[in-house]
């Protein structure tokens, strides 16, 4: 019989074991899948844009020995400045989608040319200046000529008026291109402003010349979107996750007070094994009680029966028995005091 008891035991210390490790795993599980949305929120990109702007120039040179031609186009030489007579200037603006657009309005909604001397002056040409000095001719794809000599003559003109030297000057044109658009269901409206760079400068290697910057642009735009993602078996792991927790504490709890139940009747054995010893080395003091518990002024509760048993020896009173709330109540009765130990 205590073998089975002690296997009985050893087996509930393992499902102890076993269900406080599962309830373990259960609880990082539930911890790890609610870290996980069940609705996500994703931003996405719907539709994409992209700007072009091309600058294209043809240089009108003056007879000469270096390059013994009188165009220079886009990487074959250096603009020298003291060759250059007059530079064309054509603009060009394309736009592209995906998807395409499905309605699409490009205007120009100006032009802003200013001839500069770093550091010094700053003079914004009117639109009757733009005709009138670059020859402006178009709209939203357009063309200029570059006169450099007039252009020159109109930086002396200006640095004498101001009392300063220009060595070196800079002509800006930006078109403020406005474009409309649909695509993707979603609205564009946006001024798309290329500028252009055409630097008069000198250079110890290079003496006077002439650079163009910004020949090519592009500009890239995104429409984004803010989408709502279910996700199903992130739900399925949070209920998984649940019964795991569940039954893991249910395991553990129900294994928990069988340990309990099983270590209890093994110390109530105990102790109904050694009372009974007791008992029946002592029977001849000890009395069965009929009459429930007398009423007395003083009750003292002793330690063991051991100690019960010296107390009647020295008052030389027996041992009275009797049974209150399922409990046995030995006791010895001393005028109004009881001396009692209940197991």
């Amino acid at each position: 019989m205590n073998s089975i008891r002690t296997k009985k035991v050893k087996i509930v210390k393992v499902l102890i074991i076993v269900f406080s490790a599962l309830l373990l795993f259960s609880l990082v599980y539930l911890y790890n899948v609610h870290q996980q949305p069940i609705l996500e929120r994703k931003i996405v990109t719907i539709a994409s844009y992209v700007h072009r702007a091309m600058y294209d120039y043809v240089a009108e040179l003056k007879p000469n020995i270096i390059y013994n031609k009188t165009i220079l186009r886009p990487g074959e030489g250096i603009l020298y400045a003291t060759l250059t007579n007059k530079i064309n200037i054509s603009f060009i603006y394309m736009f592209s989608s995906n998807p395409p657009p499905e309605a699409i309005n490009v205007v120009m909604r100006g032009l802003t040319a200013k001839i500069e001397s770093p550091d010094k002056w700053t003079k914004v040409l009117q639109k009757e200046e733009l005709i009138e000095l670059l020859n402006f001719r178009g709209s939203v794809n357009f063309t200029l000529e570059v006169d450099c000599l007039l252009l020159k003559q109109i930086v002396n003109a200006i640095d004498k008026e101001l009392g300063v030297y220009s060595s070196s000057y800079n002509l800006f044109i930006a078109p403020e291109v406005l474009v409309n658009a649909r695509i993707a269901g979603r609205s564009v409206s946006e001024v798309y402003t290329p500028q252009l760079t055409v630097t008069f400068k000198i250079s110890a290697d290079r003496g006077g010349y002439i650079s163009l910057e910004g020949l090519e642009q592009t500009q890239s735009r995104e429409i984004k979107d803010v989408i709502e993602v279910f996700h199903p078996e992130v739900e399925s792991q949070r209920v998984l996750s649940y019964i795991a927790t569940i039954l893991a504490t249910v395991g553990l709890a129900t294994s928990m007070l069988i340990h309990y139940r099983v270590k209890w009747h093994e110390k109530k054995k105990l102790v109904d094994v050694k009372l009974s010893r007791m008992i029946r080395e002592h029977r001849d003091v000890i009395v069965e009680a009929l009459t429930s518990l007398p009423e007395v002024h003083a009750t003292i509760e002793v330690r063991s029966l051991e100690d019960l048993v010296k107390i009647a020896e020295v008052l030389a009173k027996p041992i009275l028995k009797a049974m209150e709330d399922e409990k046995q109540v030995f006791y010895v009765v001393d005028g109004n005091i009881k001396y009692q130990y209940k197991v």
